[in-house]
């Protein structure tokens, strides 16, 4: 584990960060996740500062090059379970510009979003000062989203203007098809337009999600459910950093925020 000698920065090795976020995220792991899990790149050097980041994108790694971290943490990773694993044109560089770097780089797609406590939904219901919540939505077989109830009820627009100061970029989308005053509110972060009747089922006032496609207007209308689509990219922050927040508590590693918006 971390290492300290006197005043020295306290180092830990890739594998053993990797043990210890395995662990972390071991309550909502995923077997048949379409992202390949874990440590997919080691630099081989010790790690004493780590960069937290939603996607594993060149610009992400030159970041982190640049405030001198050796490990990426990623929520969307290089690899995928149907994707394609050559590493050669833009996987190619990627790689190539970690390793040329010195840089490790660990992903997690699904644990990150269903964690209980530092998943992106449960961050995101702490946000919104929802109580009381339940899994719902299945995705693998098991629930991925929350559902609570606010403290007090509250009008969309509001709801929509605290998610806009409180999370990176985030301009929401806003469907008003329901109730004027919201009570209960489902969570999905990312692409979880497809809990749009999963919601309305339960009869909940309000879906929060990333992003929605042009098919679920009609979807979230005709079940005359409130929608707020506040970002893919910017719903996702919040896990990946609560992680690093662990990190940095409980083993004393520095870590760092890489915040690349897509817009979307």
């Amino acid at each position: 584990m971390p290492k300290e000698s006197g005043n020295e920065i306290k180092t830990i090795t890739p594998v053993e960060l990797a043990s210890f976020l395995d662990g972390l995220l071991s309550e909502s792991s995923d077997p048949i996740d379409s992202s390949l899990n874990g440590l997919q790149v080691n630099s081989d050097k010790a790690i004493s500062k780590v960069a937290v980041a939603v996607d594993a994108c060149l610009q992400a790694f030159q970041v982190a090059r640049d405030m001198d971290c050796q490990m990426v943490i990623a929520h969307h990773g290089l690899y995928w379970s149907k994707g394609e694993h050559r590493v050669i044109g833009m996987m190619g560089e990627r790689v190539s510009f970690l390793i040329r770097n010195n840089i490790s780089l660990w992903a997690c797609h699904i644990p990150i979003d269903r964690h209980s406590k530092y998943g992106n939904n449960a961050v995101l219901a702490k946000i919104l000062d929802v109580n009381q919540t339940e899994g719902f939505s299945n995705y693998h077989e098991q629930p991925i989203g929350l559902w609570g109830h606010l403290k007090q009820e509250m009008s969309v627009n509001k709801i929509a203007i605290s998610l806009s100061k409180k999370l990176p970029h985030c301009s929401p989308l806003i469907w008003d098809f329901g109730k004027e005053l919201v009570n209960s509110v489902g969570i999905v972060s990312g692409g979880g337009s497809f809990a749009i009747e999963d919601a309305s089922s339960l009869g909940l006032d309000l879906l929060v999600t990333g992003e929605v496609g042009h098919s679920d207007y009609h979807t979230a209308k005709e079940n005359k459910l409130n929608v707020i689509a506040a970002g893919h990219w910017s719903t996702e922050t919040v896990g990946i950093r609560a992680v690093g927040n662990e990190i940095t508590k409980q083993l004393g590693i520095e870590t760092e925020f890489i915040s690349v918006p897509t817009g979307l």
